[in-house]
């Protein structure tokens, strides 16, 4: 007999989406493993394992699912090929990464059921593919995650806010598992006791600050030490200058700066996707600050297809001007260093600011898996527009001379 937790039952349960999140040794993966397996073997089943990245078969579950079926005696009824399985009866489990594979998995029909593991990596565009592609009547869509960041698509969607309808969202961490290895508990032991943050997100699955290879890390739990994140005042007679990150079909990012004395103050974050250029106008007059300079990319200049106009001309129409357009430096690593130099002088309100600090917070270098180590190239992501918008201030903002030492009050702006 297959063992598995309690707090699973609601896999046999029918749901459209089916969601299991938390920190490690929980059992997800193996549970979900195990329970595909046995119901393909009652039942046909075709079953589309995916992932946002995969681009070989050892990035997939596969071998989750080939040690499962050894452990649960399957061994005579799956038939395991080097990239599918397959059952006596019709079951079929295929395995594709949505990022490499976006039009074949549209073309996938009559999926019973999409497992996707790792899915704190599913961006929008991703889950956009995968939602109205699985669309047989009584499919249903698995999900399995260990908590990573607060904006991943997958937990905004199904944790922050409220699920869509047909959802079952289960929390599960190890002490949810009575089947826990003891090797494991003496690992987690161990880490608690040296690194207790680490252990919190990596066991608990609380979510977490800082990327592995955060670009601004260093810089970010400065401010964070020397209390500059915290509550900002407005100053109603200080300008307040813009810096943005243009977007076509990704975001695009503002952050609103007054500059007292020596001190950047970040009081105010906005980013939005697939909005036109009036929109934006709107959010600049609707926030009624006092403005001075805005500061857009060199693309502000470009006629884009379908345009009549610049974009440039196209804000000034609408009302944002004078707009100061930041030259594009030769390397990304240039405008790095500008930024890494000038969040030593930067407070940032934590509230009105919340997503821009998370994406300072993890943008990142990429990972090479192949070298394992960090490339020295950014990482394009959902923190990459918040980012580069923050690196057009450190580029472009040359600050007045007047000078004041004057501190921002820990109080609250309505």
């Amino acid at each position: 007999m297959a063992r598995m937790p309690k707090i699973f039952k609601p896999l046999d349960e029918p749901h459209r989406y089916k969601v299991m999140y938390g920190g490690r040794g929980s059992a997800k993966s193996w549970t979900v493993a195990k329970k595909l397996l046995i119901r393909g073997a009652t039942e046909p089943l075709r079953v589309l394992c995916t992932r946002e990245l995969q681009k070989s078969i050892k990035q997939s579950v596969h071998k989750l699912l080939k040690d499962q079926i050894a452990e649960l005696g399957l061994g005579s009824f799956y038939e395991v090929n080097d990239t599918s399985i397959k059952g006596k009866n019709g079951t079929e489990f295929m395995f594709m990464g949505v990022k490499y594979n976006p039009e074949e998995i549209k073309s996938t029909e009559g999926i019973d059921v999409c497992w996707i593991e790792e899915s704190s990596n599913l961006t929008e565009a991703s889950w956009d593919i995968i939602d109205p592609t699985v669309r047989k009547p009584g499919s249903e869509i698995w999900v399995t995650f260990n908590t990573r960041f607060k904006f991943d698509h997958i937990y905004q969607l199904f944790i922050a806010n409220d699920p869509p309808p047909g959802s079952w969202v289960q929390r599960v961490n190890h002490n949810d598992n009575p089947y826990f290895p003891d090797v494991l508990t003496a690992q987690m032991e161990h880490m608690k006791e040296i690194d207790l943050e680490k252990y919190l997100h990596i066991w608990e699955g609380q979510l977490k600050q800082l990327a592995e290879g955060a670009i601004f890390g260093k810089q970010i739990l400065a401010a964070r030490a020397e209390n500059r994140v915290c509550s900002i005042p407005v100053e109603s007679s200080c300008e307040v200058h813009t810096f943005w990150d243009l977007g076509r079909n990704d975001h695009t990012a503002i952050w609103f700066m007054q500059n007292v004395g020596k001190e950047y103050r970040l009081i105010d974050y906005y980013e939005n996707r697939l909005q036109d250029i009036d929109h934006y106008c709107r959010v600049i007059k609707d926030k009624g600050y006092l403005y001075g300079t805005h500061y857009m990319p060199h693309d502000v200049e470009h006629q884009m297809l379908g345009m009549t106009e610049t974009r440039k001309r196209q804000f000034n129409s609408g009302g944002v001007s004078p707009i100061k357009t930041v030259p594009r430096v030769r390397e990304k690593n240039e405008a790095i260093e500008m930024g890494r130099k000038i969040l030593a002088q930067v407070w940032i309100d934590e509230k009105r600011c919340e997503k821009g600090l998370d994406a300072l917070s993890n943008y990142r270098y990429e990972y090479n898996d192949d070298k394992d180590t960090h490339n020295r190239s950014p990482c394009h992501d959902w923190a990459s527009n918040g980012a580069d918008a923050f690196m057009q201030m450190a580029q472009g903002f040359k600050p007045q001379q007047k000078r004041t030492s004057r501190r921002p009050q820990k109080v609250s702006i309505v």
